[in-house]
């Protein structure tokens, strides 16, 4: 199977931004001094290194013809999550309306990729569980508590 052009810089400036996140997401993790907030960000940290994982599943597949696109066409312009109130929310409810309103990109972002035409099945499947999982995870954050 071959990857068209346009698929793949798209899926490689998406895996870009998730490389890109984690880093952020971790540090946003240790920082947060609202015990909630670290189950929070640690739900979409597990998310985003498992679909960083299961892209490079994908694409070491020996059986995908990949196109040459120049690294320079791929690069991430903007990581999501890197909102500066993130870095010091005054309550739960400031930190959830931060971690939404990015979850509303990425979810956005997602399901850009997972609509295109001419993407492969699986690849478009993959996107498509990525975004309901995420989806979750933000729907459900209010019942992320101290006690879990």
């Amino acid at each position: 199977m071959e990857l068209h052009y346009s698929i793949y810089r798209k899926v490689k400036i998406y895996f870009n931004k998730v490389c890109g996140t984690l880093p952020y997401l971790e540090d946003l993790k240790h920082r947060t001094t609202i015990p909630e907030g670290k189950a929070l960000i640690g739900a979409r940290i597990s998310e985003f290194r498992l679909v960083q994982a299961q892209l490079v599943a994908f694409f070491i597949n020996p059986g995908i013809a990949i196109p040459y696109v120049p690294a320079s066409r791929c690069l991430a312009l903007k990581m999501w999550y890197t909102d500066p109130a993130l870095l010091s929310p005054s309550s739960l409810a400031v930190l959830l309306r931060h971690l939404t309103k990015a979850d509303v990109m990425v979810l956005q972002e997602a399901g850009y990729i997972a609509s295109e035409p001419l993407m492969p099945l699986k690849l478009g499947k993959l996107f498509t569980d990525h975004r309901e999982r995420l989806a979750h995870i933000s729907d459900h954050q209010e019942q992320v508590g101290p006690s879990r």
